[in-house]
């Protein structure tokens, strides 16, 4: 019979459990994801027991600072007082999206009493030449806020900023929402996300806002039914959920399943033919184009493409190279998904079957690609990343 010890040990071994690593006030333990560039991304790692008024972040909360002389603040779950607790405090009211801890920023105000406010974090690294992050946050406009404003965003910085006054920080936020609309909701919280490449020496991020006065949207907002108290003549927002992250492709950087679709964007140039341009100057100014991650001939490029089945005909020792193109978006979303790689050599080969299929000799037509290396337009716009997604045409 086994020994009534070990019995006991083996009883007792039964009750231990694994332990849990999780955030703990004063001890400065971590929860994010170790690709989490910043290490107290949801603010959890806040000494919330000296925590009861506002501009505390800086002395609080670990890692986060100011970046001008307006402190910004931090709120927490059982502090005593109401002016920075959570769920209620003097702003509004707001559970924190993850954890029990979050902070809070002044976008905009109309009283000069009050100043904007921004804060700001060391990464965890720098950031590597070429590499392309995803950058995301959340936020919530405070329910007692008049108003609600746009160019709300992250500055990512080769240095710390120290600006010596409480003024707006006149710098171009790199990440802010896609379509820079007025950030107006109050019953939850909405993501802000967008993908930055970076140049190799980057290391901090300030968030806030960097849009100057007469450059805002600034939209009056009703007080939410059922709560109390008098609005204040500012943009407040609650911010939670920090993460700065290296992805491949602009895919892997979505702000929620529910993102509104980018627009089908085709770019199209007004050629006009005339009898005074040779076949070649015909052929040459017949590009097609396409739109995002697609090869199949759209209706407008089956109807330009006629010029060229015309040429052609009338030209028959005329012989093409059929070139396909991509934008750079198209090429890192082939790298992390098969369907779309070598998308400019599946553009070339579509255009060659058409041809084909109209009478042109295949003899006659070689399809190639350059993908992303010869792009028409190195501007970062959506028109001119339109210009890039085309085939064109060599005679030879």
């Amino acid at each position: 019979m086994m020994d009534k010890r070990i019995l006991l040990l083996l009883a007792l071994f039964s009750f231990v459990s694994v332990p849990t690593v999780f955030a703990q006030e004063d001890e400065g333990e971590e929860t994010e994801s170790s690709d989490n560039l910043v290490l107290n991304g949801g603010f959890e790692n806040t000494r919330t027991k000296t925590l009861k008024n506002y501009g505390q972040l800086d002395d609080l909360c670990v890692g986060w600072e100011s970046a001008t002389e307006a402190n910004a603040d931090v709120f927490a779950m059982g502090v005593k007082g109401d002016k920075v607790a959570i769920p209620k405090n003097t702003f509004g009211s707001q559970e924190a999206l993850n954890g029990e801890c979050y902070a809070g920023f002044r976008a905009y105000s109309k009283d000069k009493k009050y100043s904007r406010t921004y804060l700001q974090i060391q990464l965890d690294d720098e950031l590597e030449d070429n590499q392309q992050y995803c950058f995301k946050f959340n936020i919530s406009l405070a329910d007692l806020s008049k108003y609600a404003v746009n160019h709300i965003g992250v500055y990512v910085s080769d240095r710390k900023i120290e600006q010596p006054n409480t003024g707006t920080i006149a710098k171009e936020a790199q990440v802010k929402h896609k379509s820079n609309k007025v950030m107006m909701m109050t019953d939850g919280w909405e993501t802000i996300c967008g993908t930055f490449i970076a140049d190799g020496n980057e290391e901090y991020i300030i968030i806030g806002c960097f849009g100057r006065n007469d450059e805002l949207e600034i939209e009056k907002v009703k007080r939410p039914s059922g709560m109390t108290g008098v609005q204040t003549y500012h943009a407040y927002y609650y911010i939670d959920d920090v993460e700065v992250y290296p992805v491949d492709a602009k895919s892997q950087c979505q702000c929620s399943r529910f993102d509104e679709a980018e627009p089908d964007l085709i770019y199209s140039k007004s050629v006009v033919v005339n009898e005074n341009m040779s076949a070649t100057d015909v052929v040459k100014n017949s590009d097609v184009y396409y739109a995002f991650l697609k090869s199949d001939l759209n209706a407008i490029a089956k109807r330009d493409l006629a010029n060229v089945v015309k040429i052609l005909n009338e030209n028959p020792q005329l012989k093409l190279e059929v070139v396909g193109h991509c934008d750079n978006d198209e090429f890192d979303e082939g790298k992390i998904n098969p369907r779309y790689r070598d998308l400019g050599q599946k553009r070339a080969e579509r255009v060659v079957e058409f041809l084909i299929a109209q009478g042109i000799s295949e003899m006659r037509l070689v399809p190639r690609t350059k993908e992303n290396t010869e792009p028409a337009n190195t501007r970062p716009t959506p028109l001119s990343k339109a210009q890039n997604r085309r085939v064109v045409f060599v005679p030879r």
